[in-house]
C-alpha cells in the first residue's frame, strides 16, 4: 500500500512561515505514516524546515499557481492545507487534484475547497498560530521549530570567526520604521552590553539601520545570507530585536530573545518560544499596523526606555 501524501502551502513571508512550523509539526504528529512535503516560496527553500518528505520552491514571480498545481498532480497527493488566505494558494490545491483542500473560507475561493474553513475570531485578536491550527481542527499550544544539526551550522557558518558568548541585536524590521526601535537606543544598548562584557554581534540587511563600529561589536549588517544568518543565531546566547523575521527565527531556534513591540500586537505575532521576554508599551495608538506613525510621533519605540530592555535582557542569563 502506497503511502498517505500530504502537502502544505506555507506562507510567503518569513515570520509566517517561521510561525507555521509548528502548524507542520502538528500535521507530523497526526498523520505519523504519512509522506508530509512543502511549498516555500524558492527565496527561502534552503531552510531547514520540519518535513517528511520534499521541500518544493515556488517563484510566484516567474510560475503560474494553475501550470504549478497541475505539475504536482503527478505526485498524487491525497491532503492539500493551504496558509496563506489568497486566491492563487486555492487555485494551486485545486490544480493539484488531491481530493481532499482545506483552508480558511476567505477571497472567495471557497467553490476551490473541499473543506473551507471559517475563522473563529476577529482578525489579529489571537495568536496567528491558532489560525494555522483551525484548519486540523485544534486550539493550544504549539511551537515552531527547525531541524538543524552541529553539521548543517558547521557547514553555512562558512568559516565565520565569532566571539564566544555574544549576544545578537537585529535592529532592523523590513516593514517600516514604526517597527523599529531607535537607532540611538540600540547603540546604547551595544555600548552598555559590551562594558558588562559580552560581545555584540550586529545583523540585518543592507540599508538597515549604520550601525557603528565599536570596540566588542562586531558589525555584520548586509554580509550574512539568510541559512548563514540561522547558523549564526543558533550560537548566540541572546537575542534582542524588533518584530521581525529575525525574531522568529530566534523562537524557532529556543534561543534566549527580548523582543520589542511597537506598531504591531504580540498578541498576533509575538515570539513562540518559552524563553522569549517581550517588551511593549501597549500605548492607546497601539497596535496600529502603520509601516510609518500616522501621528508623527513613534511614542510606542521612542518611549521604551534602555533600562526597560536591559531589565529584560539581564533576565535571560
Amino acid at each position: 500500500m502506497r503511502a498517505f501524501k500530504i502537502c502544505i502551502r506555507v506562507p510567503n513571508h518569513l515570520g509566517d512561515l517561521l510561525i507555521s512550523t509548528a502548524f507542520v509539526e502538528q500535521v507530523l504528529l497526526r498523520f505519523p505514516q504519512a509522506q508530509v512535503d512543502l511549498i516555500v516560496p524558492e527565496g527561502l527553500r534552503g531552510l531547514p524546515l520540519p518535513q517528511r518528505g520534499e521541500i518544493l520552491g515556488y517563484n510566484k514571480q516567474i510560475q503560474r499557481p494553475w501550470a504549478f498545481g497541475r505539475a504536482l498532480k503527478q505526485r498524487g497527493y491525497d491532503l492539500f492545507y493551504l496558509l496563506p488566505p489568497s486566491f492563487s494558494s486555492a487555485l494551486m490545491a485545486f490544480a493539484s487534484g488531491a481530493p481532499a483542500r482545506i483552508g480558511h473560507r476567505e477571497s472567495f475561493r471557497g467553490f476551490l475547497l473541499t473543506q473551507a474553513v471559517p475563522y473563529r475570531a476577529e482578525a489579529r485578536s489571537r495568536h496567528l498560530i491558532q489560525e494555522y491550527l483551525e484548519l486540523l481542527g485544534k486550539t493550544g499550544p504549539a511551537q515552531p521549530r527547525l531541524e538543524l544539526t552541529p553539521t548543517w551550522v558547521r557547514e553555512h557558518l562558512g568559516g565565520l570567526s565569532l566571539p564566544k558568548g555574544f549576544i545578537v541585536l537585529a535592529p532592523g524590521a523590513i516593514y517600516g520604521p514604526a517597527k523599529q526601535w531607535p537607532l540611538a537606543y540600540w547603540q546604547a544598548l551595544a555600548s552598555r552590553l559590551t562594558q558588562a562584557g559580552h560581545p555584540v554581534v550586529v545583523v540585518g540587511m543592507e540599508g538597515d539601520y549604520p550601525f557603528a563600529e565599536a570596540k566588542g561589536v562586531l558589525n555584520l549588517t548586509g554580509k550574512t545570507k539568510l541559512l548563514q544568518l540561522v547558523a549564526l543565531l543558533s550560537e548566540a546566547k541572546a537575542l534582542v530585536s524588533n518584530d521581525s523575521g529575525a525574531m522568529h527565527l530566534g523562537a524557532a531556534l529556543r534561543l534566549p530573545q527580548v523582543a520589542l513591540f511597537g506598531s504591531t500586537s504580540p498578541i498576533w505575532t509575538g515570539p513562540l518560544n518559552p524563553l522569549a521576554k517581550v517588551v511593549s508599551l501597549n500605548l492607546d495608538c497601539s497596535p496600529c499596523f502603520k509601516r510609518v506613525c500616522p501621528l508623527g510621533h513613534t511614542n510606542c519605540q521612542r518611549s521604551l526606555t534602555l533600562d526597560a530592555v536591559w531589565g529584560e535582557l539581564a533576565a535571560c542569563w
